[in-house]
């Protein structure tokens, strides 16, 4: 019944849309036409992964190197970054998880975390629900985690200084990850300690659609899990298509600057409101690249 909960865990890590059906199989799309003088290109990526899976092939080094500038969904290079995220993910109201959830809650999480992830409750206390449910999300993996995409070609760029750039703010993407109320983010919390296999049934799930570069699968999983009326309501509109509305003009204005190599969560690509379908509305010619 909770499945629902887990899906937006791991949304908040693949950040997939719900929407027109996708027939290519394809992460890595160019970015041409309304008079560009050169390509830019467009990427999927996955913000966690196993160690060993995030490799940059010589197709994505190609294009990589074509672009002058890294766009990401947010700036991860700004230094202040890290600050600005536990500021935001502190508990508001003084109280610890710890005295949020019932005992015996509290106690599973505390064996969970501390056998996956060697950390214990105690070290997330101060943090609120929304945030320490971002955490558990990570109990989905059942490997050693390395960094996602997004680190690899921040860390790519900056040994070939390039200009890193981001689509919203910290502040402003925080604030849809976080939308979902307190008091359902702790029932998520309950119900993930009791079911802890589900999430890592779907994540094993969905991480293998994304390996196979298949973002028609993992919309079908996630549309039959959000239209079920049993689970509360989550406005997904608000977590992707507006979102995806709000880049249109920054993406304009920066492909037509200079090449770039733009780089957001999965999600955002699909769907009528996806990234593809909004610029091919504004003109441009988007192309799957088939990078192997």
């Amino acid at each position: 019944m909770m499945k629902k909960y887990f899906v937006l865990l791991i949304l908040m890590f693949f950040q997939f849309g719900i929407s027109q059906k996708i027939t290519e199989r394809s992460l890595l799309w160019e970015i041409s036409g309304k008079e560009l003088k050169q390509p830019s290109y467009l990427y999927g990526t996955i913000h966690i992964a196993c160690q060993g899976e995030v490799e940059m092939t010589d197709e994505l080094q190609q294009v990589f190197d074509k672009s002058e500038r890294l766009v990401l969904e947010m700036d991860l290079s700004d230094p202040t970054l890290p600050m600005k995220m536990l500021q935001l993910s502190l508990s508001s109201d003084g109280k610890k998880i710890s005295e949020k959830l019932n005992p015996e809650t509290a106690q599973k999480l505390d064996d969970l975390l501390q056998s996956k992830l060697s950390i214990s409750l105690s070290a997330l206390d101060n943090l609120n629900p929304q945030a320490i449910l971002m955490q558990l999300s990570l109990l989905g993996l059942e490997c050693p985690m390395d960094m996602g995409y997004d680190m690899m070609f921040l860390t790519n760029a900056t040994a070939e200084n390039k200009e890193i750039l981001g689509l919203e703010s910290m502040e402003e993407q925080i604030a849809v990850l976080f939308a979902l109320s307190e008091e359902d983010a702790i029932q998520a919390i309950t119900y993930l300690a009791d079911h802890i296999e589900e999430l890592q049934n779907q994540t094993r799930e969905l991480f293998q659609h994304y390996k196979n570069k298949d973002i028609q699968a993992m919309y079908e999983i996630t549309k039959t899990s959000f239209e079920d009326p049993n689970y509360p309501q989550t406005d997904i509109k608000v977590l992707l298509d507006d979102r995806n509305i709000n880049w249109i003009p920054e993406i304009e204005r920066i492909v037509s600057e200079k090449p770039s190599f733009i780089a957001v969560g999965a999600a955002h690509l699909a769907g009528d409101n996806g990234v593809i379908n909004l610029l091919k509305k504004e003109g441009y010619t988007l192309k799957p690249v088939f990078d192997e």
